[in-house]
């Protein structure tokens, strides 16, 4: 097959560790499959002229590994919509969906409205706001829109005013977008990769253990993700399968699969979870999870369902194939069949979203 593969080089700038996995990811996909016999193109989003050279190619499936374009987190869906408009089928989720979860407080809308369980939350546009009386410390402080655990660090995790504001203060200054401030799960710390085709599989599921971190730190932080030397890092330890008995586990991949399908989700994603049992509450729907092959939690997943990192990619190839058919076929896009309004947890969010 004539793969494209839709990337970020970022070399315009000196990448962080964060984009320097993206740009790497990307690049090793293209050559696994090059080695297997398909004629592979890169296009590089953050490049018009590569752009323009997409809009002219002949391809027949493009592997899209763009996460943001010129540092902008909107350019993942702005590059799908490109694919979509050039009827080129993508292994991503289709593009209006991927702008709908750029904002955490939308998909949190969606889930509090299928009785999903997910952290109460209020949204700040500025520290002078006051907390609502819904919530109660200790909360945690991380950034309307970013990934990537960017602007997570040890003071993110707040118990009382002064540090509520403070940190409400730093997300809106130097991320330059609103805080979304909710209620500090205290449980463990799953996730559980899905992998797509004519149903959502959930994959076995993962669990950080932080044993060794006090208590006020065991969540991943930026330094837990990038820094390889923190103590953050060297003891936020990745689990596969977690060690969980099968009614909870049962519990947690129910809950899983409801995101999924709640979202309309049709690619790989990534639910991640705080278990506070019986209770599986969801901290994030990651639409565009990390498959670096060297260490990420989607392929260690895929791993432990029997999928090397070249069936992964030929399951992924495969998917985008077959719903550019379906789509075809009937003229519409799939919608899932998971019953997902459920009563079974109550959920009541303190803040109305801003949509």
């Amino acid at each position: 097959m004539n793969i494209a593969i839709l990337y970020n080089s970022f070399a315009y700038k000196h990448p962080l560790p964060e984009e320097q996995e993206m740009r790497d990811t990307g690049l090793s996909i293209g050559r696994r499959l090059a080695a297997r016999g398909h004629t592979v193109q890169y296009f590089d989003v953050d490049d018009p002229q590569r752009i323009e050279a997409l809009c002219n190619s002949q391809v027949d499936v493009a592997f899209d590994a763009c996460e943001r374009v010129r540092d902008d987190a909107r350019g993942e869906a702005y590059a799908a919509a490109l694919l979509e408009y050039l009827g080129i089928p993508h292994t991503r989720t289709r593009a209006w969906l991927i702008a709908l979860g750029v904002s955490k407080v939308r998909v949190k809308s969606i889930l509090a409205y299928h009785h999903i369980p997910t952290p109460r939350y209020q949204i700040f546009h500025s520290c002078r706001e006051a907390l609502l009386p819904g919530l109660q410390f200790p909360l945690f402080v991380k950034g309307l829109a970013s990934e990537n655990s960017i602007g997570i660090d040890e003071h993110s995790l707040v118990n009382d005013p002064a540090e509520l504001k403070a940190k409400i203060r730093q997300i809106n200054t130097r991320l330059g977008q609103p805080a979304l401030v909710e209620e500090y799960i205290d449980g463990r710390e799953l996730t559980v990769s899905i992998l797509p085709g004519s149903t959502g599989q959930a994959l076995p599921i993962s669990e950080i253990v932080f044993d060794g971190l006090p208590a006020n730190r065991r969540f991943l932080d930026y330094n837990a993700k990038w820094h390889a030397g923190s103590e953050q890092f060297q003891k936020s330890v990745p689990v596969c399968p977690a060690r969980l008995n099968p009614p909870d586990c049962t519990r947690v991949t129910r809950v899983a699969l409801a995101c999924y399908a709640a979202l309309g989700l049709d690619s790989y994603a990534r639910i991640d979870l705080r278990y506070r049992a019986p209770i599986p509450y969801v901290l994030e729907v990651n639409q565009n999870p990390s498959i670096d092959e060297k260490d990420s939690g989607y392929v260690r997943a895929c791993q432990g369902n029997g999928l090397d990192y070249d069936a992964m990619l030929d399951a992924l190839l495969c998917n985008a194939l077959e719903r550019n058919n379906d789509y075809r076929r009937i003229g519409t896009r799939r919608t899932g069949s998971f019953p997902v309004r459920q009563n079974e947890y109550d959920l009541h969010p303190v803040e109305t979203a801003r949509l």
